[in-house]
């Protein structure tokens, strides 16, 4: 059995958000295995990964990739 985790979430008044963070993920072996927990959350909130590649913001069926420095200082 493979267990999955996320780096960390967060609670407000919008909602439950999920994150995983991850210094690249160029690699398709990263990219799936970074991927997996944040799809096998069977609820429809936000869910977003963060990593270090410099690349415009991208959607993997509805989870935001994102730069995290542009992420921390938005």
């Amino acid at each position: 059995m493979k267990i999955l985790e996320v780096d960390f979430m967060t609670e407000g008044l919008d909602g439950t958000r999920y994150y995983q963070v991850s210094e690249t993920v160029r690699d398709k072996n990263v990219l799936e295995r970074e991927l997996a927990s944040l799809e096998a959350i069977p609820d429809h909130n936000s869910k977003y990964l963060l990593t270090m590649d410099f690349e415009p913001t991208v959607s993997h069926n509805g989870i935001k990739q994102n730069n995290i420095l542009d992420w921390l200082f938005r």
